[in-house]
């Protein structure tokens, strides 16, 4: 009789486990999914901090350039 529960019990944790993994394939599956999604999101926040650099860079130039145009202005 306890042969008999045994094998029962453990064939209740085989198909238990099966499950188990079946499940986390398929939470795997959404991460996956979850995680480009993110990665296009970073991509796309990265350029816009890379334009924001570039603009910055764009407007110290002009400001240097006018503060040489006043200082040559002024000593001339």
């Amino acid at each position: 009789m306890d042969k008999a529960k045994a094998n029962w019990n453990d064939d209740r944790l085989d198909h238990f486990a099966a499950q188990v993994d079946k499940r986390f394939e398929q939470v795997d599956k959404r991460f996956d999914k979850f995680e480009g999604h993110v990665d296009a999101r970073f991509n796309r926040l990265e350029e816009r901090f890379d334009s924001l650099q570039q603009a910055m860079i764009v407007t110290l130039a002009g400001f240097l350039a006018a503060c040489a145009a006043l200082f040559a202005s002024i000593h001339l």
